[in-house]
């Protein structure tokens, strides 16, 4: 399947790397998109990154190219429409963000792209027909005899939480929650003061830790819709650069123990490269390369008053969201 990545941020690039290693030699990568033409500097941010070091498979360059080994030249444009009329994918990932390109893919006409996997839930997207969120892992058998032509991968919080609150429905009735997730920076944020989109958002990230509401629960209330109200959560954005740890506390209909929530944790009918659990006393930095949605840390589980689960997960938000956006390309290129 060919696939035209859009996009080399902090997510592209991850995925960059995954389609030119192993992890991506099903998938066919014929082109990538960025505001400007280097594929000096490109392939140099490819091949070398502060938080996950150096590239398995080196990225070399020419004029206008990616060399990729195995798959040859991947060209690099600064035009999403060009770069679909040369390169005709029959996926585009778009790990831009942009609300611009959202626009042009969604208009597009079906033979000039065929499918779009979108790393942000943008309004364009999510008010296109045809438009199905995939939290890999959870409703993977809504994509069996058809493929949408528009697919959100959500956000990692979220990725992280419903596979969480899946598991746990498996056996227990959830009543109402909360959660508080420490996240690590992200791009979005200043690396010093800077107005910015509120006035904590505006504060250096590497000086601070930034709390920060998470009122939208629409996603996990169309998965849960008894949980509608529900259930309230915050971020905290702390100054480390890589992996977020959550905390949540649910309280169940009925008597519970301990045991029987560890049980329902280790025998999940989600999978192990989704959801896990660790029991050992780890640190964020062991997650810096973990492709797991979800992985609970299993020192921080208990039940309160034989009612109320209390436990943490640590989830990678860059590391294992890429993940899953491969995943989700693989899982299409299965159906088309």
């Amino acid at each position: 399947m060919k696939v035209l990545l859009i996009g080399l941020g902090r997510i592209g690039k991850l995925v960059a790397r995954k389609l030119a290693s192993q992890d991506g030699r099903k998938l066919k990568w014929v082109g990538a998109v960025e505001q400007f033409r280097d594929p000096e500097l490109f392939s140099y941010l490819l091949n070398y990154d502060s938080t996950y070091g150096a590239a398995t498979s080196k990225i070399g360059h020419t004029g206008d190219a990616f060399k990729v080994e195995n798959q040859g030249d991947v060209p690099l444009f600064d035009d999403v429409a060009l770069a679909i009329n040369e390169t005709t994918p029959d996926l585009v990932i778009d790990c831009s963000g942009s609300h611009q390109t959202a626009d042009l893919l969604i208009s597009l006409p079906d033979e000039k792209s065929k499918h779009h996997l979108f790393a942000q839930a943008l309004d364009a997207v999510k008010q296109a027909s045809g438009t199905k969120v995939w939290v890999f892992g959870v409703n993977d058998h809504d994509f069996n005899r058809r493929l949408p032509r528009n697919i959100i991968n959500p956000g990692c919080l979220n990725n992280c939480l419903i596979p969480l609150i899946s598991c746990l429905s498996e056996q227990f009735k959830i009543a109402k929650g909360s959660f508080v997730s420490v996240h690590s920076v992200t791009n979005t944020q200043p690396s010093l003061d800077r107005a910015q989109r509120s006035p904590r958002w505006s504060r250096a990230s590497g000086s601070n830790l930034i709390p920060a509401p998470h009122d939208n629960m629409g996603l996990i209330n169309k998965f849960f819709p008894e949980l509608e109200g529900q259930l309230i959560g915050r971020t905290v954005r702390a100054p480390v650069d890589h992996t977020s740890y959550v905390t949540c506390s649910f309280e169940v209909s009925h008597r519970i123990d301990r045991d029987s929530v560890l049980s329902c944790l280790a025998n999940t009918k989600i999978a192990s490269t989704v959801l896990g659990m660790d029991v050992e006393p780890l640190v964020s930095s062991d997650y810096v390369t973990d492709p797991r949605s979800c992985v609970i840390d299993g020192t921080s589980v208990r039940v309160i008053d034989g009612s109320t689960i209390f436990l943490s997960a640590w989830y990678n938000n860059e590391y294992a969201f890429a993940s899953r956006m491969i995943d989700i390309a693989s899982r299409i290129n299965e159906r088309l």
